[in-house]
């Protein structure tokens, strides 16, 4: 055998030997490029899925159930102030107490739903609970005041001493404890929410550039080892590659498509639903509150100074002005929109409606000091009909929000339904193409 001879068989088993090393080292970096796609995508789904699941299914409706806690506890007190206030008034006080005892319902589902939903957390369900054994100590005072101002028989707006001191027991317990846990609840959920969500979203982030450095990745083995492929044995394009890399494409942008839009439902449940919801829940709330404080304002003249003060913080909680008293808050929401507080940021329907309400407020304060009657009088036939305009279209605004909060978590959950499915079957599908792609090549060096 001449040396020309050797030099060729030579070349020929090195080169046999070397192009099945390298078609299968591509192969095996397709592979691992596929399963690395694979886990940066259900890492992002997963963290998608738990944003939505704690903002739209757990800790978000949790805020909502408690701030209906508050809104029902406050208004049995301010229900209850009403019913003391009206006196010997059969009708009114029928009104009352038919009110006082649809919030009072509301507040038991409310708390046993706040109860059910704190599931294993200790803490909460120790918060819940001394709740629920409050609010049965304010119903045992309440039960007594009302026996009491019924057997009295006293004229609108002139409480017996024991029914006051008694329903003074009851106030104090209800804004001094119950109220504040209940808020306390709303908080602690509402915190969990706002933790939750910056924390998923970013993950999302994250699994989102992972995504999309690994298709790339792999787009960019499979397109190396086609080359390859065309290169070596003079083919133009291999079937199952070229099948391979249409679907790791798909496969890549729908991921990036579906956690895109998992992410911007969260944020639009997040923003324009949830917190919009929770403001407005915890204005009508703390609105319901001050006018609970309005009405006591009227039936205890001893404390009426410290209910009038009460009442004016509560009103800075929903539009702020830095003032000091009442006549000049009064002033200042008569001349220009707030730019603090729960109805801060500009013109609003449920603003006019405020203004309304302070309207009649400052009446009745003019008229209290010079003719009580006068003032009750006025309350129930103007301030009341004022405050219940107002109430209602802040109950529209949170529908409104609400109906937003649960379209963006449903839509949120659609965009990433099916991929627990789907997504391990595509990866099995890429695996096997790649297999196929360069099993015949493989075959001709046997």
């Amino acid at each position: 055998m001449t040396a020309t001879r050797v030099r060729e068989v030579a070349r020929r088993r090195v080169v046999t030997r070397t192009v099945p090393a390298r078609l299968r080292i591509g192969a095996v970096l397709a592979a691992v490029a596929v399963l690395a796609l694979f886990l940066a995508v259900r890492s992002g789904l997963g963290n998608g899925r738990d944003g939505l699941r704690v903002v739209g299914h757990d800790a978000g409706p949790q805020v909502v159930h408690t701030g209906d806690l508050y809104y029902a506890l406050s208004d049995m007190d301010g229900q209850l102030a009403s019913a003391l206030l009206g006196g010997d008034d059969p009708a009114g006080r029928e009104a009352y107490l038919h009110l006082y005892d649809q919030r009072r319902g509301e507040a038991d589902r409310a708390v046993l739903e706040a109860f059910d939903i704190a599931g294993k957390d200790p803490a909460g369900r120790l918060t819940v609970q001394s709740v629920l054994d409050g609010l049965g100590r304010y119903e045992r005072l309440a039960s007594r005041a009302l026996v009491l101002d019924e057997q009295s028989k006293h004229p609108p707006g002139v409480a017996p001493k024991q029914v006051l001191e008694l329903y003074r027991q009851a106030t104090d317990l209800m804004r001094l404890d119950l109220l504040p846990k209940a808020y306390n609840l709303t908080l602690e959920s509402a915190a969990i929410v706002r933790e939750t969500y910056a924390a998923e979203r970013s993950n999302v982030t994250r699994a989102r550039i992972a995504v999309g450095v690994t298709g790339v990745a792999l787009l960019g083995v499979l397109v190396a080892l086609q080359l390859y492929l065309t290169r070596r044995f003079r083919r133009i394009v291999n079937p199952a590659l070229a099948l391979t890399t249409v679907l790791a494409l798909a496969l890549t942008v729908t991921a990036e498509l579906a956690l895109g839009s998992a992410a911007s439902h969260l944020r639009e449940a997040k923003i324009d639903g949830f917190d919009s919801t929770l403001a407005y829940t915890r204005a009508r709330a703390i609105s319901n509150s001050a006018a609970g404080d309005q009405t006591r304002y009227l039936l205890d003249p001893e404390r009426a100074d410290t209910y009038e003060q009460v009442y004016l913080d509560k009103l800075q909680a929903i539009a702020f002005y830095d003032v000091g008293s009442l006549p000049k808050y009064a002033q200042n929401l008569a001349a220009a929109d707030p730019k603090l507080g729960f109805l801060g940021g500009g013109p609003s329907v449920a603003l006019d409606r405020f203004r309304d309400v302070e309207k009649s407020d400052t009446e009745l304060r003019r008229l209290a000091p010079r003719d009580r009657a006068a003032a009750v009088r006025f309350r129930t036939v103007n301030a009341a009909p004022a405050f219940a305009i107002y109430d209602d279209e802040l109950g529209k605004l949170i529908s409104q929000r609400n109906a937003v909060f649960r379209r963006e978590i449903r839509k949120g959950d659609d965009a990433l339904d099916g991929w627990h499915r789907g997504l391990p079957v595509t990866a099995a599908v890429l695996i096997v193409l790649i297999a196929l792609g360069v099993r015949p090549r493989l075959a001709e060096f046997r």
